[in-house]
């Protein structure tokens, strides 16, 4: 299973998602060989990893710097039981495009505000239309009106989207540089996931 985290904007949760999600496998089957690929260049999953472990809270999976000429022979190396989660950086249209075509599923995080939903449109059209992908909304004040509109825009629109929502949370914020706790959103996305892949 491969797995990329794309937008092009920054700062809607990609590198939090790829570790949480990671994080949630790792949980829910210990014996799995799960790699996160940064190729990011800000490396900031790559310094998450090394934060974990000055901090003394690993994390249960290997993280690597990873670029667009690697990234295809390791995604050919992968044997079906493995997971590749793969985090992109934000506007370098070079590593957003290997990431996705080498998925099996691409996450398209995105926060409930104007700007940044309009960077989902510009990201979905990167897709071929083959890729399995869905939207997923993040840090997210439930209960208000940007919330329900932003739902609703893409819902109108036919945009396939998670129906898990990650709420505006400390926890998940806090964990940068640590081991994520188990958290159910991911957990539900990841079960969401794994559900349209079988």
């Amino acid at each position: 299973m491969i797995v990329a985290t794309v937008n092009t904007k920054g700062g809607t949760a990609k590198t939090t998602t790829t570790i949480a999600l990671a994080n949630e496998l790792a949980i829910r089957n210990p014996d799995a060989r799960i790699l996160v690929g940064d190729l990011d260049k800000q490396g900031s999953a790559t310094e998450w990893a090394d934060l974990a472990r000055d901090n003394g809270t690993p994390l249960p999976f290997q993280v690597d710097v990873c670029n667009i000429k690697r990234l295809p022979r390791i995604a050919s190396q992968l044997s079906a039981q493995d997971a590749l989660f793969i985090d992109t950086p934000p506007g370098d249209s070079a590593a957003i495009q290997a990431a996705i075509e080498v998925a099996d599923f691409v996450i398209i995080p995105t926060l409930a505000s104007g700007l940044d939903t309009s960077r989902v449109w510009e990201t979905l059209r990167t897709l071929d239309g083959s890729q399995m992908h869905a939207v997923l909304l993040t840090s997210v004040r439930l209960g208000t009106n940007l919330f329900d509109q932003t739902k609703a825009a893409f819902d109108s629109e036919g945009i396939s989207r998670f129906d898990t929502i990650i709420p505006l949370r400390e926890s998940i914020r806090a964990s940068y540089g640590y081991r994520p706790t188990h958290d159910g959103a991911y957990g539900d996305v990841l079960t969401e996931m794994m559900g349209a892949l079988a």
